[in-house]
C-alpha cells in the first residue's frame, strides 16, 4: 500500500481532490469501485424509436454552426454521415471544439434521437470512429477530477495487484468465486459483461460475508464488552409510566423491561427496536432515556432529518415536562453562537438528553457523560 504523495503524478491538487471522495492511499484507489457502468456499442438506426438512446459514428459533412444565445451557452449543429444516411447533430456548450470539427473528422455521438426530424441531441462528442463495443466505468467524483483521470489512476495498479483474499476457500470453491484480484481489475477495466457480472456478485458476497461476520463477533463477544454500572429502581419507571396518557401495549413495555435489564446489567447493549410506522417505538425510546438520566448518565438520539429531531425534541418536552430534566435541540441549521453554548453544555455535562441530527457527532462535540445512543430510522443513514 503506498501513500498518495509516493504515486507518480499525484500533486498537492490531486491529492486534495481523491482526500474529497475517501481515497487517501493506493489501497483505497483501487477499492473505489464504479457506481454503474455505460455499455457503449453503435446503435443501428433503424430500430431506434422517438426519444431513443442514440450512439453513433461517423464523419462530419459540413462545416458546423455555432450559435451564441449568452456568453455560456451555444449551440452547434452539423450533418453527420453514418455510412447509409446523413444524420442532422445537435449538441450544446461545446463551441470550443468547433475549430477541431473540420469537414472529413470522424466522430461518436451520444445522446437521443429525434426520429421526426432525423435528428440527434447529442450529450456527448468523442473524436473517432467506433472499433469494438466498450463497457466505460462511471464514477463518483468531484468538482476539478474527472472520472477519466480517476480511471488512469488506478490503472496504474491494476496490472501489479496483490490484494489478499479473505475469503475462506471452501467458499470460493462452492460459489466458483474469481480471485479477488481479477474481480477487482475486472470492475475496473471491464471488457465482457458476463466477466464483469461475475466478479460483481463476488465484491457484493465478499461485503455481506465481512458485515455478517462482524454483526456475529459482536452478538458472540457482547457479554466480554463492559458496560456502565447503573442502579435504577424499576419503580421510577413504572411511576412514569403510570402517567402517560395513553396505555403501553405489550410488546412496549416487554421492550421496555429488557431494555432496563439491559441497562442494569454489567455488560454493553446494543440492540435494536423495530416495529411498523406507529407502532410506538419513539415513547419506547424516551422511556429507555428516562432510565439513564435516573441513572446519572447523558443521552442523545438522532434522527434523519430535522422535522423529526424537532418533533422528537417538542414530544419529550411535553413527556418530561414534571421533571427536572435539561433538554436541548441541536441541528446543523443553528447558529454558529447557539451552537457553541450547546457545545459548552454538553461538555459541562449541563444536558441530560439532547436531540438532534448527524450534527450530534459532528466536529467539536464533546460529551461530558455519554451513557445512550439511540439512532432512530437505521436504514436512513445507511446503517
Amino acid at each position: 500500500m503506498k501513500k498518495l504523495e509516493e504515486i507518480k503524478g499525484i500533486g498537492p491538487r490531486t491529492i486534495k481532490l481523491l482526500n474529497k471522495i475517501g481515497v487517501n492511499n493506493s489501497y483505497d484507489l483501487v477499492h473505489y469501485y464504479p457506481f454503474r457502468y455505460d455499455d457503449i456499442r453503435r446503435s443501428n438506426i433503424d430500430l431506434l424509436e422517438q426519444d431513443d438512446k442514440i450512439i453513433i459514428d461517423g464523419v462530419i459533412e459540413n462545416i458546423p454552426s455555432l450559435f451564441h444565445f449568452n456568453r455560456k451557452l451555444d449551440k452547434m449543429t452539423f450533418r453527420l454521415n453514418i455510412g447509409n444516411k446523413i444524420l442532422n447533430v445537435c449538441i450544446f456548450n461545446r463551441g470550443f471544439l468547433k475549430s477541431k470539427l473540420v469537414i472529413g473528422t470522424k466522430i461518436t455521438i451520444m445522446g437521443k434521437y429525434d426520429k421526426k426530424h432525423n435528428l440527434a441531441i447529442a450529450s456527448d462528442l468523442r473524436f473517432g470512429l467506433l472499433i469494438n463495443e466498450v463497457i466505460e466505468p462511471v464514477y463518483h467524483i468531484t468538482y476539478g477530477l474527472t472520472g477519466k483521470q480517476l480511471n488512469n489512476l488506478i490503472s496504474n495498479f491494476l496490472d501489479d495487484l496483490d490484494c489478499v483474499d479473505y475469503l475462506p476457500d471452501y467458499i470460493k470453491e462452492k460459489y466458483n468465486f474469481y480471485d479477488i484480484n481479477k474481480c477487482i481489475y475486472n470492475v475496473h477495466k471491464p471488457s465482457d459483461i458476463n466477466e464483469l457480472k461475475k466478479s460483481i456478485n463476488r465484491l457484493k458476497y465478499e461485503e455481506l460475508f465481512y458485515f455478517m461476520l462482524k454483526m456475529n463477533y459482536l452478538k458472540n463477544n457482547k457479554n466480554n464488552k463492559i458496560g456502565l454500572k447503573r442502579t435504577v429502581d424499576f419503580r421510577k419507571v413504572e411511576e412514569l409510566i403510570e402517567t402517560l396518557p395513553f396505555k403501553l401495549t405489550n410488546d412496549q413495555e416487554k421492550a421496555v423491561k429488557d431494555i432496563y435489564n439491559d441497562l442494569m446489567s454489567k455488560n454493553r447493549m446494543n440492540r435494536l427496536l423495530q416495529g411498523d410506522v406507529g407502532s410506538g417505538k419513539t415513547i419506547v425510546s424516551f422511556i429507555s432515556m428516562f432510565i439513564n438520566y435516573l441513572s446519572g448518565y447523558q443521552s442523545a438520539l438522532m434522527a434523519p432529518t430535522e422535522i423529526l429531531a424537532i418533533q422528537h425534541y417538542d414530544n419529550i418536552k411535553n413527556i418530561f415536562k414534571n421533571y427536572d430534566m435539561r433538554i436541548e435541540l441541536l441541528t446543523g441549521k443553528l447558529k454558529v453562537s447557539e451552537k457553541k453554548k450547546i457545545y459548552k453544555k454538553l461538555e459541562n455535562n449541563e444536558i441530560d438528553i439532547i436531540i438532534g441530527t448527524h450534527a450530534l457527532i459532528s466536529e467539536g462535540v464533546k460529551y461530558n457523560n455519554l451513557g445512550l445512543v439511540i439512532t432512530d430510522e437505521q436504514h436512513r443513514f445507511g446503517v
